[in-house]
């Protein structure tokens, strides 16, 4: 059977704000060649850079936790643990722009970054893809007292958790943010490897 992929028919924007909304009208043909449309609207805020900043001598971990809107429109609560994380600026890098946040979230001046891929985190109405980093950090590499920009609006208050302790909270499922959850299972998985290859 050959598939045939979707096609946009016609965009329209519908708001310009902190974030871009539009209205994309899509084509697609089933499985049994009828065509039909599709109307989606499409938010867009850019793409992010996400990283989660350990220290391995004292096995702690840097977290940031801040409110966030999309919770509280839902009456959630408004505060939400996470990685420290931020959103791309034009002609910059996914890897300079986790230098920058972590900077400015953690106060911490990275040296080197492991990549750990990318993410979509809901790709039926967002157009975002987040880079995920995971960077090892000592007392030496502390440039600064973090919390965010001010000038943004950040109120960002800094988090310090024993690792085994997120790990504990990861397989408890006490981490709602996906991309820290997916970074904490990834330095699970990379301890486990190491165990395994050490008694191996």
């Amino acid at each position: 059977m050959t598939v045939i992929p979707p096609r946009i028919v016609s965009r329209e924007l519908i708001f310009k704000g902190w974030n871009t909304v539009e209205k994309v009208v899509f084509e697609t043909t089933d499985a049994h060649g009828e065509r039909r449309t599709t109307d989606r609207e499409v938010v867009d805020h850019g793409h992010a850079a996400v990283v989660l900043t350990i220290d391995p001598d004292r096995d702690v971990a840097f977290l940031v936790r801040q409110w966030r809107s999309g919770l509280m429109s839902v009456g959630d609560g408004p505060f939400l643990l996470e990685a420290c994380a931020g959103i791309i600026d034009p002609g910059e890098g996914a890897e300079e722009c986790a230098r920058r946040e972590a900077e400015e979230e953690v106060g911490f001046r990275l040296r080197e970054l492991k990549a750990h891929g990318s993410v979509v985190p809901s790709a039926g109405t967002l157009t975002e893809r987040m880079y995920l980093y995971i960077a090892e950090v000592s007392s030496t590499d502390r440039v600064g007292k973090g919390g965010g920009v001010e000038d943004e609006g950040e109120d960002i208050e800094i988090v310090e958790i024993p690792i085994p302790e997120l790990f504990r909270m990861a397989r408890a499922g006490a981490i709602e943010d996906a991309k820290t959850l997916i970074l904490v299972q990834s330095m699970m998985l990379e301890r486990l490897e190491r165990a395994a290859d050490a008694s191996a």
